[in-house]
């Protein structure tokens, strides 16, 4: 979850970014209304995760991981450890913003996320790694990586509180 948040707020930021700077130089007079529909904060969060979506999928069939999931050690592969094709791991992307992020709605996510850990920790997989085919592996942590993930988690609740303070 963390990794995912991570990578969102992160990459997913940036890919967000250069889409309304494309927006804007294609279609500048569509572009003001893009802006303000993205205002609202489920409209900014489903387009957000739009956006990653494909992106994600594009990491783990070329790489097996993210930006943040490379920080914290997580590869998403085969149980054999062969890396997913793009269209599993699009499928997987799409499952886990169904299955575990309830589509970004905050109410639906408390619950989604729960039964999410509920099965992880009765099962030891996810539902959309099961659906996939997936298997989450975790290298150790050592001192360097928890401080990293740590910082980078921080990092990414400071910049949050510091966007949502700008807008109010």
């Amino acid at each position: 979850m963390f990794a995912r948040t991570v990578d969102i707020c992160t990459a997913g930021f940036v890919l967000f970014l250069l889409l309304i700077i494309a927006f804007s130089a294609t279609m500048p007079e569509q572009a003001a209304g893009f802006v303000k529909a993205v205002e609202n904060p489920i409209v900014g969060s489903l387009v957000l995760y739009l956006i990653w979506l494909p992106a994600e999928a594009v990491l783990l069939s070329l790489f097996g991981t993210t930006p943040a999931k490379w920080m914290f050690g997580i590869k998403v592969a085969h149980p054999g450890g062969g890396l997913l094709s793009f269209s599993e791991s699009l499928n997987r992307s799409f499952l886990v913003f169904v299955q575990g992020v309830g589509l970004g709605i905050p109410f639906v996510a408390l619950f989604t996320q729960l039964f999410a850990y509920r099965r992880l920790t009765k099962t030891g997989t996810t539902l959309w790694d099961t659906s996939t085919s997936a298997a989450v592996l975790h290298k150790k942590w050592r001192v360097f990586r928890a401080l990293a993930c740590t910082a980078a988690v921080f990092a990414v609740l400071i910049l949050i509180s510091a966007l949502n303070a700008s807008g109010k």
